[in-house]
């Protein structure tokens, strides 16, 4: 049961990526510069609530699923992890790095998933 919940969250934490990404990507059809993508969220709104939610769903699934075996878990910290890293490193690329340390904490959350990913691997060879 812990495990299912556990998917349920990664696979949430997984969609409010996709949407964050996919709001980041919409053209801005509006005047106000403050504002973009079709959600019409600022920068610190939009990795507030989709950005950051992900993060803490993920990290709470985790932590449900700690002791249990589960391949796809670790799959998915590992695509939720690489999704952020691989965001992260387009916007550097895209803005010239102009991002500083918000940019490297970010990228360090999705290492930190990265690395969850990796526990729950070793965790489920040992079982």
């Amino acid at each position: 049961m812990r495990t299912k919940i556990s998917i349920i969250l990664l696979f949430i934490s997984l969609a409010l990526l996709i949407i964050y990404g996919a709001d980041v990507m919409a053209p801005n059809l509006s005047s106000d510069d403050a504002k973009s993508g079709f959600l019409h969220l600022n920068a610190a709104v939009r990795g507030s609530v989709l950005g950051g939610g992900a993060v803490i769903l993920s990290i709470i699934a985790f932590a449900i699923s700690f002791r249990e075996k589960s391949v796809l878990v670790s799959a998915l910290l590992f695509i939720n992890g690489g999704l952020i890293i691989a965001g992260m490193t387009g916007m550097a690329v895209q803005d010239g790095a102009r991002g500083g340390s918000a940019l490297y904490g970010i990228t360090g959350l999705g290492i930190l998933l990265v690395a969850l990913g990796v526990v729950k691997v070793i965790i489920t060879r040992k079982k």
